[in-house]
């Protein structure tokens, strides 16, 4: 018989099933970023995970651990240790639909941050606990390798209990670069084709395409807008024979139209006609606008990851991207209200679906408009409302639209420099903000990896500073496949394999290049048709093939390779001086040795052969992006700038820098100093309440040295440019 004084075994095993260890903190040591923030931090808490942001206490007593994922611990102490919540692990809703914002500078791992929500989203589809679909554009090609597991940081990740793993992704490139690819690594990397239908564009959408600004004439807009009508209406062409009305069509047939229809021989001149023939021509070679191009559907499915990498087509992403976000938003908004109001399951046509977009400033932007607009202010006014969460990143927060910002209901700000970002932070926070993140050196000053968490539930009633966990999956770098998707970039379009569905190109239209296409692709290996599966052997050919590959383009290409991409500071136009033919301003004998320059330590910088156009390029770009030179140049944000070129045929280097240097110092400019960088020799001159920087780069027998000076004031800009010019002639 038991012993009635002892509990039933049943009941004591019950008893310590429900007993829960204590929550485990991230160790202090690991946090190397906590400074103390004497305001009280009042956040929803679970005593047995953590911080949870994006749930109300309600909804949060119904899931409990169901739908959650870590993305940090949080990184501020407190006056009080007893109440500091300093090493708690914070956790992100994943079954709600949210609108969240990510920011922060060029560095601060705002994209970091996006791959820890991406791997967050794929574990809760694993664990099946929530069932929805993900979307990341990636611009910068930083996700797409999300399949490989993070190994560099084994160490870091073992302090934060985590292990490395990869994630299976739907990776989505561009058809160009898909086609030309072997079987094995299309398999390896889980790479799709991407393409945009034609007949998906509206005519300001072609305006995008075909030109930078987005701006046709008039004459060409109308000429867009009769293809597409005749397209889809059907038209009579010259020959008398009928063309049908087309659903889907592809860019050839546009041009089809174009030289066939009467009605356009009659309305449009020839030179408008082949203006529009040739840049629809340009569009064609980037080799994603198809017929039955990517849908939605294809793109969201339930548990996977979809990454669409514009990355390979390099400056022609930001159109293209544009265009497919406008697509993707319209769709999946479409699909889930449409079967919704119906009443049946949105599900079973289309799942929740979680938008990870990238460069948000370049797609919504404050002022202006783009083909992605308006779809996106939809979607984030919409969208939650049928379960769809959209997340936006950008490094310049008051250059997006408030539309879209005021519909986030959390925000995860990393370090901000400007401040007008700063303050778009502050206005903008759906949560209050303590004093000391308020202080523009606070915020510009926090770590990379670190950012203040805004959470619009009333529970959590202020911001605080989280540290973001490590990624499980490897992040971003450049690996094989970058170099041929370059490569697959510059291939002239008779090159592509072609899928058997499609017909291949006439060569006369096919080989049609410009003479800078055909200037990049002189004197470039020639590019092997890799094997349909390929031995240690044919990767290891394949690897030497894009070293010898990249190396002569890199010679071409100096600039696209060693020179960031940072947005260019501000250029304030200045107008030539008038000068009267055969006219010569008088230079002031100046020696440069008395200015106190040694030109012999003085280094100008050889390049392979390229065009002038491009070694001007390289060489500004150079002296504007430059760390030593960009620092001396801009010391604040509210200077203006502007640049002088100088290339020289058949001159030494030394007598063209000598050149730049009597011109500036003929102003009245003094020498302040030389550094180097990059083989490179950056002299500084500095003058009244102007600055100036020269460096020289050679290429075969041609000198360019670019003079960029900066000014406080666009008048006194304008007028020592001038001056310069003068000189320099």
């Amino acid at each position: 018989m038991a012993d009635p004084q002892q509990p039933d075994e049943k009941e004591e095993k019950e008893r310590l099933s429900n007993t829960k260890e204590p929550i485990e903190l991230i160790p202090e040591d690991v946090l190397e970023y906590h400074p103390v923030v004497t305001e009280s931090l009042e956040l929803l808490t679970d005593p047995d995970m953590g911080v949870i942001l994006g749930r109300s206490a309600s909804f949060h007593d119904k899931y409990r651990s169901s739908g959650l994922g870590m993305i940090g611990a949080v990184s501020e102490a407190s006056d009080d240790p007893l109440v500091s919540l300093l090493g708690t692990p914070v956790w992100l809703d994943l079954v709600s639909p949210h609108v969240l914002f990510v920011a922060g500078k060029r560095g601060s791992g705002k994209s970091y941050t996006l791959g820890i929500i991406a791997e967050e989203l794929a574990l809760a589809m694993e664990r099946r606990e929530i069932e929805v679909a993900a979307v990341l554009i990636d611009t910068v090609d930083v996700f797409r390798q999300m399949v490989e597991p993070n190994t560099g940081q084994s160490g870091l990740l073992k302090d934060w209990s985590l292990e490395a793993r990869g994630f299976p992704l739907a990776v989505y490139i561009p058809k160009r670069s898909y086609v030309g690819l072997p079987d094995e690594v299309k398999k390896r990397s889980r790479l799709l084709p991407l393409s945009i239908s034609p007949s998906e564009l509206s005519g300001a959408d072609w305006g995008y395409v075909l030109e930078k600004d987005g701006q046709l004439s008039t004459t060409m807009d109308n000429l867009i807008g009769d293809i597409l009508h005749s397209l889809k209406k059907g038209y009579s062409r010259e020959d008398g024979n009928r063309v049908l009305a087309k659903s889907d069509f592809s860019i050839r047939d546009m041009i089809e139209c174009i030289d066939t229809n009467p009605t356009f021989i009659d309305l449009y001149k020839p030179a408008t006609r082949t203006a529009l023939i040739q840049r629809l021509r340009k569009a064609d070679r980037l080799g994603v606008f198809n017929p039955g191009g990517t849908s939605a559907q294809d793109l969201a499915i339930p548990g996977q990851i979809s990454v669409v990498d514009v990355a390979p087509l390099g400056s022609d992403a930001e159109a293209v991207l544009a265009i497919l976000t406008n697509i993707l938003c319209r769709q999946v908004l479409t699909y889930r209200m449409a079967w919704t109001d119906e009443g049946t399951s949105a599900r079973e046509e289309l799942p929740p679906t979680w938008l990870v977009i990238d460069e948000a400033h370049t797609l919504v932007p404050r002022s202006g408009t783009t083909p992605a607009k308006d779809a996106i202010i939809s979607y984030a006014k919409l969208g939650r409302r049928f379960g769809c969460s959209l997340v936006l990143c950008t490094q310049q927060p008051s250059a997006v639209s408030d539309d879209a910002i005021s519909q986030a209901d959390i925000i995860l700000s990393h370090s901000l420099s400007h401040d007008g970002d700063i303050k778009a932070l502050q206005q903008r926070a759906p949560a209050v903000m303590p004093e000391a993140f308020r202080d523009k050196v606070f915020i510009s000053s926090l770590p990379r990896g670190v950012a203040l968490a805004f959470d619009q539930t009333t529970e959590n009633r202020r911001g605080f500073l989280v540290q973001i966990r490590p990624r499980l999956s490897k992040h971003g770098g450049t690996d094989r496949l970058s170099s041929l998707f370059e490569a697959a970039k510059l291939m002239p379009p008779e090159a592509l394999e072609l899928d058997e569905s499609e017909e291949a190109e006439p060569s006369s239209e096919g080989a049609s290049l410009s003479s800078e296409d055909e200037e990049v692709l002189t004197d470039l290996p020639d590019v092997p048709k890799p094997p349909v599966k390929m031995s240690r052997e044919d990767w290891e050919a394949l690897d030497e093939w894009i070293r010898e590959y990249v190396k002569v383009l890199f010679s071409r290409q100096e600039q696209g390779y060693s020179i960031t991409d940072e947005p260019a500071p501000r250029q304030s136009p200045t107008e030539e001086p008038p000068q009267t033919e055969g006219s010569e301003v008088p230079i002031p004998d100046i020696s440069v040795s008395e200015s106190g320059i040694d030109m012999s330590n003085v280094k100008t910088r050889v390049f392979g052969d390229v065009s002038r156009s491009l070694l001007e390029k390289a060489m500004t770009r150079k002296v504007l992006y430059s760390t030593v030179s960009h620092r001396f140049l801009f010391p604040s944000e509210s200077v203006e700038r502007d640049v002088i070129g100088l290339c020289v045929d058949g001159s030494s280097p030394q007598s063209v820098v000598k050149k730049a240097i009597v011109a500036l110092l003929a102003t009245g400019m003094k020498f302040d100093s030389v550094k180097e960088q990059d083989g490179l020799s950056f002299l500084f001159f500095t003058g009244k309440a102007a600055r100036a920087s020269i460096a020289g780069g050679t290429s075969e027998g041609r000198t360019c040295v670019p003079i960029v000076v900066t000014c406080d004031d666009r008048k006194s800009l304008a007028s020592m440019v001038n001056s310069i010019r003068m000189y320099a002639r």
